[in-house]
């Protein structure tokens, strides 16, 4: 028996999905699966892109063109759309195969059915990111903090760097991530749903936490001294 993927019908009907899923490996086949998720790989890779076009990310290169080194700046800004559709792809592939198998690890089920359920994730992520670089497209300038996140508010109890990019991490998508891991995974879960909760948001908290420490970490600094330059 075969189950038609569908973005929007499969994410409002976790039970058929997480029915079909399960069943995988017996009698079912999720067709048209595949072409959703080259199209999602598809549309990170290039949104990534677009935002180097745009600027956002490359704003060290503006000093090459105010130097009239013309052909360093074009080159720069091709590396920098070269690095940013890398940077789309490791995005895509961290929330697809990475939290897939940590959730995996914690939870025991299967890290090829949970794989299935990040496709949802990202997508949501991507939303709101989408929504951020309109937003920064229309006026002209970016921030480090999203104004979708609880970092604008965690400025007004601190000013610790690492508190607030920690907060800056809890997000919209964040809530919209967990609601979507916790409404699929728990199709399979017949005893404790809350530690299966609880499981879920350990995992985007610590993720968040990694995050805020690399953030406030002067990383370009230490790879100049490991070089040498």
């Amino acid at each position: 028996m075969d189950y038609q993927f569908r973005f929007w019908h499969s994410l409002l009907n976790p039970s058929k999905l997480a029915f079909a899923v399960d069943n995988q490996e017996q009698d079912h086949r999720l067709k048209g699966y595949h072409s959703r998720f080259f199209i999602l790989l598809g549309l990170t890779i290039s949104f990534f892109v677009i935002r180097s076009v745009w600027g956002m990310g490359s704003e060290n290169l503006t000093h090459l063109m105010a130097e009239n080194l013309e052909e360093e700046y074009i080159v720069g800004r091709y590396l920098a759309a070269l690095g940013a559709a890398i940077k789309g792809l490791l995005f895509f592939a961290f929330h697809y195969y990475f939290v897939a198998i940590c959730l995996a690890i914690l939870t025991d089920y299967s890290f090829k059915a949970i794989s299935k359920i990040q496709i949802f994730v990202i997508a949501s992520i991507l939303l709101e990111k989408a929504i951020l670089f309109i937003v920064f497209a229309m006026s002209g300038f970016t921030t480090a903090i999203s104004f979708l996140s609880l970092g604008p508010i965690s400025t007004y109890l601190t000013d610790e760097s690492f508190v607030i990019y920690f907060f800056n991490q809890l997000s919209i998508a964040t809530a919209v991530a967990i609601f979507i891991q916790y409404s699929f995974l728990s199709q399979w879960e017949d005893e404790s749903k809350g530690l299966l909760l609880t499981k879920i948001i350990g995992i985007h908290i610590f993720f968040a936490l990694v995050t805020a420490g690399i953030s406030v970490l002067p990383l370009y600094d230490y790879v100049t001294k490991v070089v040498g330059l």
